[in-house]
């Protein structure tokens, strides 16, 4: 696999510390949801994806620091590939110092996942890529190889469903999510580039989560929003310098209240910026600097 210049976890760090933002915006173009405006286009369903995304990342761009592309909404679409990739080539071309995570919960064994890694990271040229561990170390394993790339690791997700796996209680009495979470950190984490993702919830016990977690390992935190969690349940997550944690949101940042009103840029613009200052109050040191001013658009 070919040598990237891009170092996503450099980018993230930075990208954390400048914005003064634990924002994760993600992407996630539903087309039944999109803006009228969007939406009455005559052009191609795909476009469409396109056009709304570029306008989501304009108007979130100063507030958050990474977003995350789901694949599986572009899958349907005729030249859904290909808008894709242009999502991301937006992305990297207008705002460079944003990382861009792929959604797609691949996991594999090897030359499948070396077709998986060679495509996210060679073609789409993504900076990181979220896996399912469920075939252990294949899955992981590669990305040992691959220093200046992230891999976002499923350990607690925040669907309700998810507790029929992930409480399954192993031999020694621990959940298995806590099991998988202890060979992230442990075992999988060669080059420290692994993220786990953790659901933002209250019911993880007297002892903070952290304990488990390097200081210098972030989380992913999953389930913000729309899904129940809380900038409250995020302090669990944080490192001794306040962060350590990136909080992701899709559909309450894309589609507010107002999104077929004329103003639903406005709108998304509120979302994001809402979301910094309520993660912040409850989260992020004054060591991690000040509010950024906004972006120029590209």
């Amino acid at each position: 696999m070919t040598e990237d210049k891009r170092d996503a976890r450099a980018l993230l760090a930075e990208a954390i510390k400048s914005k003064g933002s634990l924002v994760c915006c993600g992407l996630d173009p539903d087309l039944s949801r999109l803006p009228l405006e969007i939406k009455t286009k005559t052009c191609p369903p795909a476009e469409k994806a396109l056009c709304f995304l570029r306008e989501v990342v304009e108007a979130t761009a100063p507030y958050v620091c990474a977003y995350k592309v789901q694949k599986a909404f572009f899958e349907p679409l005729p030249g859904g590939h290909e808008a894709l990739a242009a999502v991301v080539t937006y992305i990297h071309r207008c705002y460079p110092e944003i990382p861009v995570f792929l959604d797609c919960k691949i996991g594999d064994i090897g030359h499948t996942m070396k077709a998986y890694l060679h495509t996210a990271f060679e073609i789409l040229h993504v900076d990181g890529l979220v896996t399912n561990p469920y075939m252990g170390d294949d899955v992981l394993q590669p990305f040992a190889t691959l220093p200046t790339k992230i891999g976002i690791v499923l350990v607690r997700t925040s669907n309700p469903g998810a507790d029929v796996v992930q409480e399954i209680r192993t031999a020694d009495g621990r959940p298995f999510w806590k099991h998988v979470l202890d060979l992230v950190v442990n075992r999988w984490n060669r080059a420290g580039n692994l993220m786990p993702v953790l659901r933002a919830a209250p019911d993880y016990g007297p002892d903070p989560m952290r304990k488990s977690i390097p200081d210098d390992m972030t989380v992913f935190v999953a389930g913000y929003g729309a899904q129940g969690g809380t900038a409250s349940g995020v302090t669990q997550f944080l490192n001794s310098s306040g962060a350590g944690a990136i909080v992701n949101s899709s559909r309450a940042l894309l589609y507010p209240a107002g999104i077929d009103g004329p103003a639903w840029r406005s709108a998304i613009v509120a979302g994001a910026a809402g979301m910094r200052i309520e993660l912040n109050q409850h989260t992020m040191s004054s060591s991690i600097g000040p509010k950024p001013q906004d972006l120029p658009l590209c």
